[in-house]
This record gives C-alpha cells, structure tokens and sequence, in this order.
C-alpha cells in the first residue's frame, strides 16, 4: 500500500503476558527467547519493544515487534 512504502515498512505486535515480575532475569530470558530461531540465531527485524512488570499483581507484559515482511517469510513462528 502507499502507506507501507512512505514507511518503509509495517510493523506487528505481539503481546507476551506471563505470571512473574519478582524475578527479574526470568522475564528478561523470555523477552530474549521471543527473538531467537529454534537454533539459536536472532530473527532480523524482531526486537523487544517494551518489558512491564507489576511487582504487586506478580505479572508482565513483553512487548515484541516484527515486520510484517518477516512474519509473513517465517510462518513457524507466529504470536
């Protein structure tokens, strides 16, 4: 569309929730793992947006981007 191409391109959002918040490092490796092919390698175009956690609800929201170039070239892993 006009739109993507002005843009370059088009992101998608996936939101992660996950019950923990106290345990800092853990939340952190599954914001990482959401970046990595099944062999270990970073998928291009994928990053972390955004980490919150709520110490007093013990959860959090991972927020992971990715063109939609690269969700539609690599189905396997979709949010």
């Amino acid at each position: 569309t006009m739109a993507s191409s002005r843009l370059g391109f088009r992101l998608a959002a996936c939101l992660l929730r996950i019950s923990e918040a106290r345990r800092k490092y853990i939340v952190e490796n599954i914001a990482t793992a959401a970046l990595l092919e099944r062999n270990g390698q970073k998928y291009p175009e994928v990053s972390t947006f955004s980490i919150f956690s709520d110490q007093d609800y013990i959860r959090s929201v991972i927020t992971v981007t990715a063109s939609i170039n690269e969700l539609v070239d690599r189905p396997s892993k979709a949010c």
